[in-house]
């Protein structure tokens, strides 16, 4: 037997899943579905605005004789001296198959939506660089009564914000796509296994009146504020440090109604700061990060031995061009530390992060992420002190991962660099997988979810087996092959 899933077929979900009842040995082809001196390093990528904007297209039907889409309306709307802009929508029709195009007279960069991608992207656009964006609305034949109505821009203001932890910044800059930029949001976010989507809580249930350095009496309402999208292929910004938007193919509008997290507030202790999301697809390439990107990260909570080189690599403030760019630093891991509870635990590490950097991942360098930066604290001199974030050891962080691919689902994974030296301390979980798929297949419960990453899972390693137990096959983050 052979099966085979195309990518564009399922191309808008976060994972690509096949319904498997029952099989014997197979080929099988899946295609990719705080306290004192302790800073949360989240901040606001880019100042910004909302300006009210009246814009109406007016009604237009196709004519009746019409056989091709045509452009019904355009405008230039202009905000002087924006960065970037979005357009937001206070109300859209756009029939069954007419669609707009937005484009930056700055850079020439555009996006291209329908009604679908329109509400991916939250009733907005993209981000686009410049402070003119050039609006078409266009037609399809048969579709009437369509409109298109701008209520607000959303604009970026041209006033960097700058911060530094530690006395020599040795970050270098890095092109890992497995990690993007919170646009907005001033936080770093990124992928891993399953399809989600990793970042620190506050950066997405703000803390009204934190400032760096700085804890209020006001705490976080538990009331979802992220919004935007993530970014990839990170541009540099201009000499005086002004942040540009990735180009409209490399930005991934945040699924809103995906996002589970943690945030207590500011000096409210460590180690538990985090959030799970997932992202909807590129209204241009209508394509998903991994399909563009490659294989995320993969998670682990089984801990090295203090000492061990650990890396944050993320989007943290700088000077001139480099500001809220990708950006890179090794130093060492000193250790897990308990907070308040036994179940809020923190890593603490000596490498230079910057604002900017929450919610980048705490790698092991075999290349494992052990869990999500969230706050700065060392010194310019001795003692220097420690940069910390949020354990996977903190049990809820690893159940809000594994729910995003479902609460009954178990993890396979060949490569995961824990399965060393034939010792495989597999669990099924989403930290240690099942080094095999007939492991997964025994181990999910009926009607469970078996997610497998990317890999040739042959019969030789034990792939080759018979079930009858109902169950769905996920292959998150690339191909799977299971058989010869």
């Amino acid at each position: 037997m052979k099966t085979s899933i195309n990518n564009a077929v399922f191309n808008k979900t976060h994972a690509r899943r096949a319904l498997f009842v029952r099989g014997g040995a197979a080929l099988l082809v899946l295609g990719c579905l705080s306290s004192m001196g302790v800073r949360a390093q989240g901040v606001q990528l880019a100042p910004y605005h909302h300006e009210l904007y009246d814009l109406d297209s007016g009604l237009h039907t196709s004519k009746a004789e019409a056989t091709e889409t045509e452009i019904v309306f355009e405008a230039s709307i202009k905000s002087p001296g924006a960065v970037w802009m979005r357009l937001l929508f206070s109300e859209v029709e756009l029939g069954r198959s007419s669609h707009i195009s937005v484009h930056s007279l700055l850079d020439g960069d555009f996006i291209v939506m329908g009604a679908d991608d329109i509400k991916n992207y939250g009733n907005a656009t993209c981000f686009l660089n410049g402070e003119v964006l050039h609006l078409q609305l266009h037609l399809a034949p048969g579709d009437k009564d369509v409109f298109v109505r701008v209520g607000r821009l959303h604009v970026g203001d041209p006033l960097p914000l700058l911060t530094q932890c530690g006395a020599q910044d040795n970050r270098v800059a890095s092109t890992d796509n497995r990690v993007g930029r919170l646009f907005i949001g001033g936080c770093t976010a990124w992928r891993v296994t399953n399809g989600a989507f990793l970042t620190a809580g506050h950066c997405v249930d703000f803390d009204p009146d934190a400032v760096p350095g700085v804890c209020g009496p006001l705490l976080p309402d538990g009331t979802l504020d992220l919004t935007g999208v993530v970014e990839f292929n990170i541009p540099a910004s201009t000499a005086a440090g002004f942040t540009n938007a990735a180009l409209a193919n490399d930005q991934y509008p945040i699924d809103l109604t995906s996002v589970t997290w943690r945030f207590d507030g500011c000096g409210q202790g460590l180690g538990k700061d985090w959030a799970v999301f997932g992202v909807n697809v590129n209204a241009n390439t209508q394509l998903m990060p991994h399909e563009v990107y490659g294989l995320p990260w993969r998670v682990a909570r089984d801990l090295p031995n203090t000492g061990a080189t650990f890396r944050v690599t993320g989007c943290g403030s700088d000077t001139n061009a480099s500001n809220f760019t990708l950006q890179t630093h090794t130093g060492p891991f000193n250790g897990e530390v308990t907070q308040n509870t036994a179940a809020d635990l923190s890593l603490t590490y000596q490498i230079d992060t910057t604002g900017g950097n929450s919610g980048s991942p705490v790698i092991w360098e075999p290349g494992l992420a052990m869990g999500i930066h969230t706050n700065g604290g060392c010194a310019t001199g001795a003692p220097i002190g420690n940069n910390s974030g949020t354990s996977f050891e903190v049990n809820a962080l690893e159940t809000a991962i594994r729910n995003f691919t479902g609460t009954n689902a178990v993890f396979c994974d060949r490569s995961h660099p824990l399965l060393t030296n034939g010792s495989c301390p597999c669990d099924g979980t989403v930290m240690r997988p099942f080094d095999t798929v007939i492991n997964g297949v025994n181990a999910v419960s009926s009607g469970g979810v078996v997610s497998i990453v990317a890999g040739s899972y042959t019969e030789a390693a034990g792939n080759a087996f018979t079930t009858t137990k109902a169950q769905t096959w996920e292959a998150p983050c690339g191909t799977v092959v299971i058989g010869n």
